[in-house]
C-alpha cells in the first residue's frame, strides 16, 4: 500500500516532500474525502453560512458529489490490487457484491425510517422527502402513502427498485450499482486491459450524453445517471489500482511538465469558476471580467453537472492532483492544522454520508437556522460538523451503520 517515493525533482515544487509514508492508509486521501463530505453537508443543510463560500464550486467548477464518486473509486482501486493477488477474482466479486448488498440494505432502511419520522407529529420532513429547484417548483421524492392500500404492490416495487428516497442520499444508489460493476473492471485491469477498460468508459460516456439513457430506472439516475457518472469512477479505480506507477512517473521530467500543464488548467478553472455571477456570492468574492451572459452560455454547454460536461470532468481530474500534490508537500502544516478534523470524517465518510441525511432533518426544524442571518447559520453548520466529528470519534453505531 505505501510506496517510497522517488525523490527526483519535479520542477523544485515536489522535490522535497513532507508527507510520512510509513502509515497502512494514505492519509492525504482521508484528507481530501473528508473535506468533500464538509463541502456536501454544507450544500445539503440548506441555510447559507460562511462555509458556503468554500461548498459553492470556489476551487473549481466541482461539486461534492464528483468527488464522492471519484475517491470511492480511488480507494476501492488502491485497496484492490493486493485483494486480487490474495483473494482472486472470485474472492473479489463475493466482497463487492456482498459490499454493494449492504449499501442496497441501509438504502432501504434510511428511506423506511425518514417515512416513519415523518409520522412523529411535531416533525416535519419535507426538507428530505422533497426537493425543490432553484426556479421554485417542487418535486415529491416519496410515496402517497394514503394509497398504499389501492397501489400497494406498485409502491413496493418502486421502494425496492430505489425509485424512492432523500435527494441528499440518492448518489448512493449510482455507488451501489457501481460497487456491482467493479469486480469486473478490476479483472480486467488485472489483466492489463487498462486501456480497454478507459476506452469503454469514454464511449459509454460520450454515447450516453446523446442518449441519456436510464437503465435502472432508479430515482438517482435523474440527478447522477450511471452511465455517464460511471466514467468518474472507473478512472478512480485505474488511478488507485495504478497509484504507484502514477506516483513515479509524476516524479520523472515528463511526469513534471504533465503536473505544471495540469497546473495551469486548474488555475485556468479556478479563473473561470471565480467569475460565476452567482447572486449568493458577494461581489467582493468575484472576479468580473467575463460578463455574466458568457460565463453562463459557457457553463451550460461544458460545465453541466447531471450529465458531466467535459469541462467539469477535466476540471475534477485537475483538482485532485493539485490538491493531492499540495497535501503532500504542505502535509506537515496541513495535518496539525486540520488533519484531527479531515481525516477521521474522510475515513468514514459513509458513516458521515448516512448520518448527515438525519442532520437535514434536524436543522431544517429549528427555526432559528434557516434563515437570513448568515453567522447563526454559520453556527448552525459548524454545530452538525462538531456532531459528526463526536460519533466518529466515539464510534457511535459504527457495528451498525456502515462505514
Amino acid at each position: 500500500m505505501t510506496e517510497q517515493p522517488n525523490m527526483k525533482p519535479m520542477a523544485n515544487f515536489l522535490s522535497v516532500f513532507q508527507y510520512n509514508h510509513d502509515s497502512k492508509r494514505d492519509l492525504r486521501v482521508d484528507f481530501i474525502r473528508g473535506f468533500v463530505m464538509l463541502i456536501l453537508i454544507t450544500v445539503h443543510i440548506n441555510m447559507t453560512s460562511i462555509y458556503n463560500y468554500v461548498a459553492w464550486e470556489r476551487f473549481g467548477v466541482v461539486t461534492g458529489a464528483e468527488g464522492f464518486v471519484l475517491l470511492s473509486g480511488l480507494i476501492l482501486g488502491l485497496l484492490s490490487r493486493t485483494r486480487m493477488l490474495k483473494d482472486g477474482f472470485g474472492g473479489t466479486l463475493n466482497k463487492q457484491f456482498g459490499r454493494a448488498f449492504l449499501l442496497y440494505r441501509t438504502s432501504l432502511v434510511v428511506i423506511l425510517t425518514i417515512i416513519l419520522i415523518n409520522f412523529i407529529p411535531f416533525i416535519d420532513a419535507k426538507e428530505v422527502m422533497t426537493f425543490t429547484t432553484y426556479g421554485g417548483k417542487v418535486y415529491t421524492l416519496f410515496p402517497d402513502l394514503a394509497l398504499f392500500g389501492e397501489y400497494h404492490d406498485i409502491i413496493i416495487a418502486k421502494f425496492v427498485m430505489l425509485k424512492y428516497g432523500p435527494h441528499q442520499f440518492q448518489i448512493l444508489g449510482l455507488y451501489v450499482v457501481l460497487l456491482m460493476l467493479a469486480p469486473f473492471i478490476l479483472w480486467l485491469l488485472s489483466k492489463e486491459k487498462v486501456a480497454l477498460v478507459l476506452a469503454l468508459s469514454w464511449i459509454i460516456y460520450f454515447g450516453n450524453n446523446g442518449f441519456h439513457a436510464r437503465p435502472t430506472g432508479a430515482q438517482f439516475e435523474y440527478a447522477f445517471p450511471v452511465l455517464t457518472w460511471q466514467i468518474l469512477f472507473v478512472h478512480g479505480l485505474v488511478i488507485g489500482y495504478y497509484r504507484n506507477e502514477i506516483w513515479n512517473f509524476f516524479h520523472s521530467k515528463k511526469g513534471a511538465i504533465a503536473f505544471w500543464s495540469i497546473f495551469v488548467l486548474f488555475l485556468g478553472f479556478l479563473f473561470f469558476t471565480y467569475n460565476n455571477p452567482l447572486d449568493q456570492i458577494p461581489a467582493y468574492l468575484r472576479l468580473h471580467v467575463i460578463d455574466p451572459a458568457t460565463f453562463k452560455s459557457i457553463y451550460k454547454d461544458f460545465f453541466p453537472k447531471n450529465t458531466l460536461g467535459i469541462g467539469r470532468l477535466i476540471n475534477d481530474f485537475t483538482v485532485l492532483v493539485v490538491s493531492y500534490a499540495m497535501l503532500s508537500y504542505l502535509w506537515k502544516p496541513f495535518n496539525k492544522l486540520f488533519g484531527w478534523f479531515f481525516i477521521p470524517i474522510g475515513q468514514a465518510s459513509l458513516y458521515v454520508f448516512i448520518l448527515h441525511v438525519y442532520a437535514c432533518i434536524v436543522m431544517a426544524n429549528i427555526t432559528w437556522f434557516g434563515g437570513d442571518d448568515i453567522w447563526v447559520n454559520t453556527l448552525g453548520h459548524t454545530l452538525v460538523f462538531v456532531w459528526m466529528w463526536l460519533m466518529v470519534r466515539y464510534k457511535v453505531l459504527f457495528n451498525i451503520i456502515p462505514r
